[in-house]
């Protein structure tokens, strides 16, 4: 009988230094859970940022930038359609540049076979 009680007092004696020794964190355990904590800084901080900036630019409402985008996108379509315009002017005018040269070039040698 005192073997098992020096059996059951020497296991329990194991597991309370082994439960122990598991409550120490190593260096790689602290540096893991810095490296945690540092993240959710981080992640807090950007989103602080980024609500103060959306506040600031007034797009705090949900919506806005695609609101914005759309915009920007119906701005650049309008760009884009006058610049399309302004290119067929600019082609028609060049015709008709080159049409008065080639009428004026007939003139020229007409002109000039009457001439000779």
């Amino acid at each position: 009988m005192k073997k098992s009680w020096i059996n059951v007092l020497l296991l329990s004696s194991v597991a309370a230094f082994g439960l122990a020794a598991c409550d120490n964190k190593g260096p790689a355990e602290q540096a893991g859970e810095n490296l945690d904590e540092s993240i959710e800084q981080v992640q807090e901080k950007s989103q602080e940022l980024t609500d103060d900036t959306q506040e600031n630019l007034g797009l705090k409402e949900k919506g806005t930038m695609e609101k914005m985008g759309e915009s920007m996108d119906e701005t650049a379509t309008n760009i884009k359609d006058g610049a399309n315009e302004q290119l067929d002017k600019a082609g028609k005018a060049i015709d008709d540049a080159a049409d008065a040269a080639d009428r004026k070039i007939d003139e020229i040698m007409e002109d000039n076979d009457a001439n000779n």
